[in-house]
């Protein structure tokens, strides 16, 4: 029988590299904010605080949905491994 843990693991994998990417975007986007912050037009400093704003609140959404996805994977995993060692449950 197929092991489901090798198949999820790369899954699991891919959810961690995607996180990664995701701290180093919002890593970039706050040192660009840092440096808009000293531009002197507040059309543009308005501007970008909003548009680094909305950046913001899609990284963290996207990364709630990594988490919950990593844990439904996990919890597949555990589940299917409790299966496997009480066959008659």
């Amino acid at each position: 029988m197929l092991d489901l843990g090798e198949v999820l693991d790369p899954f699991r994998k891919q959810v961690i590299d995607i996180k990664d990417a995701l701290a180093r975007a919002r890593y970039l986007y706050d040192g660009l904010d840092l440096i808009l912050e000293n531009v002197e037009d507040p059309k543009i400093r308005g501007a970008s605080q909003e548009v680094f704003a909305c950046a913001s609140e899609r990284i963290d959404a996207i990364d709630a949905m990594l988490d919950e996805f990593y844990r439904q994977l996990s919890s597949a995993d555990r589940t299917l491994e409790s299966h496997k060692a009480n066959p008659r449950t």
